[in-house]
């Protein structure tokens, strides 16, 4: 029988707060205590959060900017456990992570999501960060999961073992079905095809391409819906822009769709799009949601980010910040129904073959195994 183990994970994000680390961490939580392990959560406090949840521990942060946290109380709370998982960047509380493995021998697992972008003083602060701190935790570390080795490489990540490791979806919970029920349940007209976009609309998510996506949608030759899916202190910019494109009657601001609420609104797709302008965007869960759904994606052509989808199979790939590709893709997506269908039906082929979530937790498990195996 296999050893069940008392595992920390760390996150710089976590539920409420919408974002790909936070979905991960928690869709990694949830997964791994199905499988019978204990898991701890430990990540910034909300100010908006008040509720007291089961296995979450939100530390008061010494010091925090953006996603940046110091949590000096991590060093006392990790003692005692089997492995720590630190799912990075986590600039302000990685080095703390890192001492605190040292400190109570601990082995050290990490999950390098994506190479934060900034230009001016805050780029330079990460750049020097990279330089200084960044060794320092990696050298830790006992294994570094990456999302893709295309994504790790284009980045530079070294370490001695580095390990290929794609975030999962929960196949079950996001599935085919109910396209008309879906569209009825957010009040969107059942007349055009339905573009769906999933992600933050706040300054931290700038590379998510909505803007561009707006303006693609101006311009196509083909009329559609387009339901957004997210929130932000961007919104209001975002609304006003499809007001002065002219296309507000067809755009749909859902905001912050509830957590149970979100395999909804795939099924209440007939496209998801992904249009990321710069690599800041490293992977794409909600591409593996839409797969998972049996919708196909158009998606940016960058690395990670297009590992997710097979060209003319599973979808397409357009120019990252290309308003004239971005058209040209959504044009002949929106109006082929068949095409649509066809590729749709392969996404989910894939998402259960490769990115199911019993099989990818089962590797993570392995990967706990042998550096806690290797540590004692």
């Amino acid at each position: 029988m296999e050893r069940s183990f008392r595992i920390a994970l760390v996150s710089p994000v976590f539920p409420p707060y919408r974002g790909g680390i936070g979905t991960v961490a928690a869709h990694d939580a949830e997964q791994l205590r199905r499988a019978g392990h204990t898991v701890e959560v430990f990540t910034p406090a909300y100010k908006t959060l008040s509720a007291k949840e089961a296995s979450i521990t939100r530390l008061q942060p010494f010091y925090a900017w953006g996603n940046a946290a110091v949590l000096f109380g991590l060093i006392s709370k990790l003692r005692g456990f089997d492995v720590v998982h630190l799912h990075y960047p986590f600039f302000g509380s990685d080095i703390l992570v890192a001492f605190a493995c040292k400190l109570w021998n601990i082995p050290l697992v990490m999950t390098y999501h994506m190479k934060p972008k900034a230009k001016g003083i805050l780029g330079a602060t990460f750049a020097a960060y990279r330089a200084v701190l960044q060794p320092i935790v990696f050298d830790v570390a006992r294994a570094i999961l990456v999302s893709s080795n295309a994504y790790a490489d284009e980045q530079r990540v070294v370490h001695r073992r580095r390990i290929p490791h794609p975030f999962s979806v929960d196949t079950e919970r996001f599935s085919p079905g109910g396209r008309d029920v879906a569209q009825d349940h957010f009040g969107i007209p059942q007349d055009l095809p339905v573009v769906l976009f999933v992600g933050g609309l706040d300054a931290a998510h700038y590379f998510k391409g909505l803007d561009v996506l707006l303006r693609a949608f101006a311009i196509m030759k083909t009329k559609a819906r387009l339901m957004i899916v997210g929130d932000g202190n961007r919104r209001k910019q975002f609304e006003t822009l499809a007001l002065d494109l002219k296309i507000s009657d067809r755009v749909h601001f859902l905001g912050s769709v509830p957590h149970e609420d979100l395999p909804a609104a795939y099924r209440a797709a007939d496209i998801h799009i992904l249009p990321s302008i710069d690599r800041s965007e490293a992977f794409g869960i909600v591409t593996q949601e839409a797969m998972a759904t049996g919708i196909p994606s158009i998606v940016s052509d960058l690395p990670g980010v297009r590992t997710l989808v097979v060209p003319e199979e599973t979808g397409m790939w357009v120019t990252p910040n290309s308003v004239e590709s971005l058209t040209v893709a959504l044009d002949r997506c929106c109006a082929n129904t068949e095409l649509r269908e066809q590729w749709g039906a392969a996404a989910r082929v894939r998402a259960v073959r490769e990115f199911s979530s019993a099989q990818l937790t089962q590797s993570l498990i392995d990967v706990y195994s042998s550096v806690i195996s290797a540590h004692q």
